[in-house]
């Protein structure tokens, strides 16, 4: 999606990516912490005008959104100059591992002694590092959260008919009415009570499909403190890297 700017009769321009959804019902507008403001509109036939009149009518929500992630936003991470990675910090774990891209091996390598991943990939392939990269983060992440998983529910009496982890864009777990559980790839970049409180959370579901009084209150039994991390994960987009949040 390409880049769009309004420019309003007072006040700066306001950058925004338009995304066209068949499943809206009606225009609205998302604040995504790495690719700034998206307006979704229902259909092709939406008009420029329609959505200049929506930017206008939500431009102090727009702003003063903005200035808030940016006011969480990190210092930039060191990186190759196509915005690949030198190295990955999980905090969940702990670990921090360094990158190197390599044309001299046909198969991704992980040195745990030296903490050092290797991918057959060279750096200026930038889609190649990214999916090489998302696969290991995505099989690291199963080896460490799936056996969470497991534990906390039979510890707490939970019963799933199945668990995964793959990249999720928008969530950080689900829960569907099977029981199964989906865990976002992103999670390993949490720390540990964050990662915690989301298990908790899809586990509950398992009980409770909804957000109800019932639901809320078997997640508080369950973690005493779910209202403290509620508040934490609104800006918990902080911990996962640029790259691996932008749709490629």
């Amino acid at each position: 999606m390409s880049l769009l700017v309004f420019r309003p009769d007072a006040g700066g321009p306001i950058e925004y990516t338009l995304k066209v959804s068949t499943r809206a019902k009606y225009a609205r507008l998302r604040m995504l912490p790495h690719a700034g403001l998206q307006v979704v509109v229902p259909g092709k036939g939406y008009s420029q005008r329609k959505i200049e009149s929506l930017l206008l009518q939500h431009e102090a929500w727009i702003r003063k959104t903005a200035a808030r992630m940016d006011a969480h936003r990190p210092e930039p991470e060191p990186t190759h100059e196509n915005g690949m990675p030198v190295s990955l910090v999980f905090r969940h774990v702990p670990e921090e591992w360094h990158i190197l891209y390599r044309s001299d091996i046909s198969r991704t390598k992980a040195d745990r002694m030296n903490m050092t991943l290797h991918l057959p990939a060279l750096a200026a392939n930038r889609e190649r590092c990214r999916r090489l990269l998302l696969s290991w983060i995505r099989q690291r992440a199963a080896e460490e959260l799936l056996p969470l998983l497991a534990t906390l529910a039979e510890s707490r009496g939970f019963t799933c008919s199945g668990a995964g982890v793959r990249l999720l864009h928008s969530r950080w777990g689900s829960c569907s009415s099977r029981k199964v559980i989906s865990l976002n790839t992103k999670l390993l970049f949490l720390p540990e009570h964050l990662v915690r409180h989301i298990l908790l959370h899809e586990l509950c579901h398992t009980v409770h499909m909804d957000h109800s009084r019932s639901f809320r209150e078997l997640l508080r039994h369950h973690d005493p403190l779910s209202r403290l991390s509620d508040r934490d994960l609104k800006t918990a987009w902080k911990y996962v890297p640029e790259w691996i949040s932008l749709r490629p």
